[in-house]
């Protein structure tokens, strides 16, 4: 593909991907709901609120503090005596830098720059965090173990380096009212503190290069021994998540630990074909350690050291080494024996449907701060193409030329962007997934144009997710308001949950076909939802070849 294959495509909006969360006083959440009756669980009884038919238990914790035990796996939290109230979301992780080059031309202070974020940033509330920070949230129709419904577990995005469950978007309580489906979202140690691989510098730090990993699984794990005092049933949980958390999603199909905790699972618009291996990931140690003034025999001393100071260092050792997947999971031969979806799909989870897709315009979010944006002639366009794939752009500018003739050029550059890796790398795990013969593989792109912002972002990354959610009257900068939005989340949000409910994401008046190679049926979502073949057919001929 070229010297220039992407790096970190997120580091356009580095700054405000991440989502911390405001708790609001105790006073204010009584006054929104009733106490429900206390749960059980296996560390302690807990109560939360109830409100509009549902009961919602926010900051569960599901680990003990890893300060003590930084770059160390996660253990279950100290039994509690007594009742905890859980009425406020616990602390979002330790935030970190989506760092790599940019692509293209950036400019930050443009007018049109500051309303992306501005559009963008309305659904998350940015904060520092804490490495105390294994809680997770349940939205419930009904506390009881009478319910055994499906749970839908959520991984947040913000790469492996910031966000957190507690978005706005996140709020799982209209996809639990509307589904009748527990929702559970979680935070997890994140950048550095989830995923900085010491393990070949001291064997107490062999599962460093998966902190984060481990973390998530303790959750599935909580999930599996406390859902049913929820309504849930621990033999059907799906696990889904969009950017960073569909390729949270795409390492855990392929760790051992997280075997039959989970029955289903979907990547949204990010897929994780592959992860970081293990010499890319001690050499990004080794600089971190060096940028701290420490040697490798003093590796223990990163425990002690103010954090900011190591999450720091590591983002910058990450950039200096230029490695698309530093600080993300490690292929260490323990908890992830080996890359998700490279060469094949993983054995482990051919049994586990899969649902994968991505949004058209996924690119027009990462180029919004090209000064370009909007305003490239041809021959700009094809500069850009050049300066991200080497000598294989100007062959690529045609193509894409010839697939979109009717786009101004601005949009070929972030059709681009688009496709390589997301879009096409979906594709591929669709086509390992399909090709073991086991459970339905299913497909879609999301194409609807949002509003805002005078529709120039067209279907841009993050788009669908208050849609998956059912919440699209908490994005109204993002969806705008009408009856489209609402009539998108009725439609996503079916799919969802039909698919979390029985492994088949078709509707009444939708179906939904699994994907094959030869006949691959996609899924177009958009205010008239349909299936088409293969869709852009030329250009994932181009990069097959």
């Amino acid at each position: 593909m070229g010297s220039g294959r992407f790096t970190r495509r997120e580091s356009m909006i580095g700054g405000v991907m991440g989502g911390a969360f405001l708790t609001l006083p105790l006073a204010v959440l009584a006054a929104e709901g009733t106490p429900t009756t206390p749960v059980a669980t296996s560390a302690g009884r807990i109560r939360g609120l109830r409100s509009g038919g549902v009961s919602r238990f926010l900051g569960v914790r599901y680990g003990a503090d890893t300060r003590p035990r930084r770059f160390l796996p996660p253990v279950p939290p100290q039994p509690w005596s007594g009742m905890r109230d859980c009425l406020v979301m616990g602390s979002q992780a330790v935030q970190g830098v989506v760092g790599g080059r940019p692509e293209t031309a950036v400019d930050m202070n443009s007018e049109f720059t500051k309303r992306v974020l501005a559009t963008f940033k309305a659904t998350m509330e940015p904060g520092p965090g804490s490495e105390d920070c294994l809680f997770l949230n349940v939205w419930t129709p009904e506390a009881s173990p009478r319910g055994r419904r499906p749970v839908m577990v959520w991984l947040h995005g913000g790469g492996f380096a910031i966000g957190s469950a507690g978005d706005a978007q996140y709020d799982g309580a209209a996809l639990a009212r509307k589904g009748g489906v527990v929702v559970v979202t979680l935070n997890h140690r994140l950048n550095a503190l989830g995923y900085l691989y010491l393990g070949a510098l001291d064997p107490l730090f062999a599962d460093s290069g998966n902190s984060g990993t481990l973390d998530q699984v303790l959750a599935l794990e909580w999930v599996r021994d406390n859902i049913a005092a929820f309504g849930g049933d621990p033999g059907n949980v799906t696990i889904f998540g969009q950017s960073g958390g569909g390729a949270k999603v795409s390492a855990m199909l392929t760790v051992p630990r997280a075997h039959g905790l989970f029955r289903r699972a979907i990547i949204e618009s990010g897929p994780g074909l592959r992860m970081a291996e293990r010499a890319d990931a001690a050499a990004v140690a080794e600089r971190t350690l060096a940028k701290l003034s420490l040697a490798p025999g003093d590796v223990r001393k990163l425990q002690t050291l103010d954090v900011q100071a190591v999450v720091r260092a590591s983002a910058e050792a990450a950039a200096e080494t230029r490695s698309p997947r530093a600080l993300s999971p490690v292929v260490d031969g323990r908890t992830l024996p080996s890359h998700p979806f490279d060469p094949a799909a993983p054995a482990i989870s051919r049994d586990v449907p899969l649902i994968v897709g991505t949004n058209k315009d996924e690119g027009t979010l990462f180029l919004a701060a090209d000064p370009g944006f909007g305003k490239m002639t041809a021959d700009e366009a094809k500069a850009r193409f050049v300066r991200i794939l080497g000598p294989r752009g100007e062959a690529a500018f045609e193509a894409y030329r010839a697939a979109h003739p009717s786009d101004p050029p601005t949009y070929w550059v972030s059709a681009l962007m688009s496709d390589v890796p997301t879009r096409m790398d979906s594709i591929r795990i669709a086509e390992r997934k399909a090709a073991q013969h086991g459970a339905p593989v299913f497909m879609y792109r999301f194409d609807w144009t949002m509003p805002t912002l005078g529709g120039v972002m067209r279907t841009p990354h993050g788009l669908e997710v208050p849609l998956v959610f059912d919440n699209p009257d908490k994005a109204p900068l993002l969806l705008g308001t009408g009856p489209e939005p609402r009539h998108l989340a009725d439609v996503f949000s079916q799919a969802w949950i039909d698919f979390a409910r029985n492994g088949d994401p078709s509707q009444p008046g939708l179906a939904w076909p699994s994907y094959d190679p030869v006949r691959r049926l996609t899924m177009i979502f958009d205010v008239h939802s349909h299936v088409v073949s293969d869709p852009d057919a030329a250009l994932r001929r181009f990069w097959e070849a």
